[in-house]
């Protein structure tokens, strides 16, 4: 009698590790799979000109943006019209699917913003939400708040399949 009860939980075991088992690789193939990211990498820009005055040089922002993956990294340049201030500095984030987070520094004043871009085709909706650090003096920084930048095409000098490459540090 002992042998068969033995027998019996051991097989009773077992069965609950065959049904566990299962129950468990069918929730991992029934886990929805997470979209793609999308493809950041590239030049943007926007142009900032004074409808009122069109004599005056246009300014604007520009970002260029390396991918590895889902992470981001590149540079930015900006000015306001007619060239009164100008900005420089970096970017550093992470994408998922179509949708990336950017801090964003200036080296005119120190400051760094939190930044969601989303991506819509061949445009880039860009909006400052959050301050970082504040500027490290009164100066202003030079980076666009709440924009549409477009996507710039590739250089006459450097095609789609250049083997010029950035990388991130």
């Amino acid at each position: 009698m002992p042998h068969l009860r033995m027998t019996f939980i051991k097989n009773s075991v077992m069965a609950a590790c065959l049904v566990l088992g299962i129950g468990a690789l069918s929730a991992c193939a029934s886990t929805p799979k997470t979209a793609a990211t999308a493809d950041f990498s590239g030049s943007w820009y926007v142009k900032w000109c004074d409808r009122t005055n069109p004599k005056l040089d246009c300014g604007g922002f520009d970002i260029s943006v390396v991918q590895e993956g889902n992470r981001l990294c590149g540079d930015f340049g900006g000015a306001l019209v007619n060239l009164r201030q100008i900005d420089d500095g970096t970017l550093i984030g992470t994408a998922v699917g179509n949708t990336a987070v950017l801090a964003v520094q200036s080296r005119r004043n120190g400051v760094i913003v939190l930044v969601r871009a989303e991506l819509l085709g061949d445009r880039l909706k860009w909006k400052v939400v959050d301050d970082i650090r504040r500027a490290e003096n009164n100066d202003i920084e030079v980076i666009a708040l709440d924009s549409e930048l477009r996507r710039a095409p590739p250089p006459a000098n450097r095609g789609p399949n250049s083997t010029e490459t950035r990388k991130c540090r």
